[in-house]
């Protein structure tokens, strides 16, 4: 192989005074670990003209020292790591694997313990070669260890790092066995958090503290390692299941994507995703990366296998099946419809989770979200009961009932402001201006706004009243449904609403509603203009989504108020 480094790299926290003996890591942490007493370890490699990709699975790496030792990295599932992507061609990335508490004592040895099976994607190909560690370090379970040395026991000063680097260019591939070379190497750059990438890992919520949208706590993760999480005004939350209003709470369980810090020793989460209570959709397979060859009316598209968990690409572009059961989300964490997500799929990137079939390299989500590029309408979405109003400056706020796409509170204040675009309109749906807007919330309900949260603030891209309890003379709309539309009947006045958005009841994500509208039900379209029934029924079928104010019992709906939606 040509020179490629990758290198472990340990962070020794400038305030460790002593470190705990005898509370090594792997499953011995414990959400009472105090993360500043730990050694922080990570991945990086070095430029290598050779490969474009190289993925290892680590699962162990494991310290000695002079009586005992410990692991700073343990997992059953491992974690899929493409070596050769941790370089920018100008210097080195940095992955965190793990990290522990150890005594404080001399480094004599450190184990690697990984997959036996890697893959090598030499340069320019979009075919992984499938490759095995040499014989000689097989384990008995399907993974190899190896080791490092150093000439020297390493006594790591508080403060200081330390990098174990095996130089690529000293390995040998012969026959499709690989054996690796080890040696210490003295690594720069681990302080600069420009220099860390993007990663994802889940666990359950402990310590939590702040104020939403500025968040801290600590995730306990399966192996029971314990790490930092800091979230911001820029930080995305969303609900795993596609329910509204994600709340971070302690002992919940959380998939936090964010960036190490060095400087504070946690992360800095750009996403945070709450799984379901029961730990449904916890660790599935997952593709991130560029997108290509969208497919709407097959719901397929094709993503670069820039990120994975749960599986070694063999291919440089994995297949990604959608269903109608499948979870869309825009680059915010709102939940969109299907024809919104693939209308985005124009350029940029995607993740998708789901089960990964390696015999057909075809992913079958059960969620998929935008992560970057052209196209496609990002907004969140809140609801609430009116706090104050301001017309003259164009501002008011809410007291939060169901928010989307970003953290909230019940009944927390929501800051609103508005700009010559905004979009008003009243309780029936229909356009009006911004002085009948603001006239008109002293007797709505609530107000639903839609926009782009940040800090404790939304610039409004809509603002509609609400009025809950009488929808202008329709009659009572507690509950809203919004989702795509099938068994149109116009005669009876009855449609099927698979769910997207709901307000006001217990929903899911995927649930057909029967809606039957009353004999003096409200139409519109999309822009706001009213429609009659016939108008409305006639073009509900090719709709990509409906929206409709009623009451729901059960699975049935009576629906006193529906509009077209094209987003």
């Amino acid at each position: 192989m040509n020179r490629m480094k990758w290198l472990i790299v340990s962070l020794i926290l400038a305030t460790i005074a002593a470190l705990m003996a005898g509370c090594g890591g792997g499953g011995g942490s414990s959400n009472s670990v105090d993360t500043s007493q730990q050694v922080s370890f990570f991945v990086t490699d070095d430029l290598s003209t050779a490969y474009d990709h190289v993925w290892v699975k680590f699962h162990e790496v494991e310290l000695e020292y002079a009586g005992g030792s410990s692991k700073v990295y343990n997992s059953d599932t491992g974690v899929e790591i493409d070596l050769r992507a941790l370089n920018t061609g100008s210097g080195n990335l940095f992955q965190f694997l793990g990290a522990a508490s150890f005594p404080s004592k001399p480094i004599t040895k450190i184990k690697f313990t990984v997959a036996r099976n890697l893959v090598l994607f030499t340069t320019g190909a979009t075919t992984g070669t499938n490759a095995q560690f040499a014989t000689a370090f097989n384990l008995s379970n399907g993974r190899s260890r190896f080791e490092v040395t150093p000439s020297t026991p390493l006594t790591v000063a508080p403060g200081g790092a330390v990098a174990f680097d095996f130089d690529l260019s000293a390995w040998t591939l012969a026959s499709g066995f690989v054996t690796p070379v080890g040696a210490v190497f003295a690594g720069s750059g681990l302080g600069n958090p420009a220099n860390h990438v993007d990663e994802d890992f889940s666990g359950t919520v402990s310590d939590l503290a702040g104020t939403v949208p500025t968040l801290n706590f600590a995730v306990t993760r399966a192996n029971g390692q314990v790490v930092k999480v800091t979230t911001s005004a820029s930080t995305v939350f969303l609900n795993s299941n596609g329910a509204p209003s994600p709340v971070v709470a302690n002992g919940k369980r959380v998939e936090v994507r964010g960036r190490f810090a060095t400087s504070s020793q946690s992360f800095a989460a750009s996403v945070v995703k709450v799984e379901d209570s029961n730990g449904v959709g916890d660790d599935e397979d997952k593709v991130k990366g560029l997108v290509r060859n969208a497919n709407a009316s097959a719901g397929t598209f094709e993503v670069k296998s820039q990120f994975v968990r749960g599986f070694l690409p063999a291919q440089l572009w994995v297949n990604v099946q959608t269903s109608s059961t499948t979870k869309y989300f825009n680059r915010l964490g709102a939940v969109i419809s299907s024809t919104a997500f693939y209308a985005a799929l124009t350029s940029g990137s995607a993740e998708a989770e789901g089960v990964y079939n390696s015999g057909n390299n075809t992913l079958v989500a059960t969620k998929v979200k935008l992560e970057d590029g052209v196209g496609g309408d990002d907004y969140q979405e809140a609801k609430g009961t009116l706090i104050t109003s301001n017309e003259g400056a164009g501002t008011l706020s809410i007291a939060m009932t169901e928010w989307e796409g970003f953290a909230g509170s019940p009944g927390g204040t929501l800051n609103i402001s508005t700009t010559g675009g905004t979009d008003y309109r009243g309780t029936d749906g229909q356009t009006i201006t911004k002085t009948q807007f603001f006239a008109g919330l002293a007797s709505a309900t609530l107000v639903k706004v839609e926009g782009t949260f940040s800090g404790t603030t939304m610039q409004a891209k809509r603002l509609e009243l609400r009025n809950n309890g009488g929808g202008g003379g329709a009659g009572n709309d507690p509950h809203e449904v919004n989702g795509t539309i099938s068994d149109i009947n116009e005669s009876a006045g009855t449609f099927k609403v698979t769910l997207v958005n709901w307000f006001g009841f217990g929903g899911s994500h995927g649930q057909v509603v029967s809606v039957t509208m009353t004999s003096g039900a409200t139409y519109r379209n999309d822009d706001g203009s009213a429609m009659t029934k016939e108008q409305f029924f006639a073009a509900l079928a090719t709709s990509p989504l409906v929206e409709v104010d009623g009451t729901v019992t059960g699975s049935a709906m009576t629906g006193v108020k529906a509009k077209l939606d094209d987003d």
